[in-house]
């Protein structure tokens, strides 16, 4: 793995920097992984797949295809935006006070008949 992240970094020209930047994370990080001193987490290669353009399964090399279905990017696209989409969710959910939470629930529940 760490050695096709840093192929792909190298192929589009990317600094670690630049590379960091894209997938907001640090450059620290990114040396320790292609070192193989740090290992990446599910959130980190979600966004190196949206950035490199590649499914997840390349970067992890349980691949050798970088979109299987010639999408191009378009799961890594979808796992970015699914990612963004639960952030934004939780965000909302954390501000809600305790009674919110508990009709939010209710509601929920009452939607998908768990009730």
């Amino acid at each position: 793995m760490k050695t096709r992240i840093k192929e792909l970094r190298q192929e589009k020209k990317y600094t670690q920097e630049l590379l960091a930047a894209k997938a907001e994370t640090n450059q620290t990080l990114l040396s320790r992984v292609e070192c193989g001193l740090a290992i990446p987490d599910a959130d980190l290669i979600v966004r190196l797949s949206a950035a490199f353009h590649v499914s997840a399964d390349y970067i992890l090399c349980l691949s050798d295809q970088r979109c299987p279905d010639g999408r191009h990017g378009s799961i890594a696209e979808k796992n970015t935006g699914n990612a963004a989409w639960q952030k934004a969710q939780l965000s909302l959910f954390q501000r809600l006070n305790p009674i919110q939470r508990a009709h939010l629930n209710h509601f929920l529940e009452s939607m998908t008949g768990s009730i």
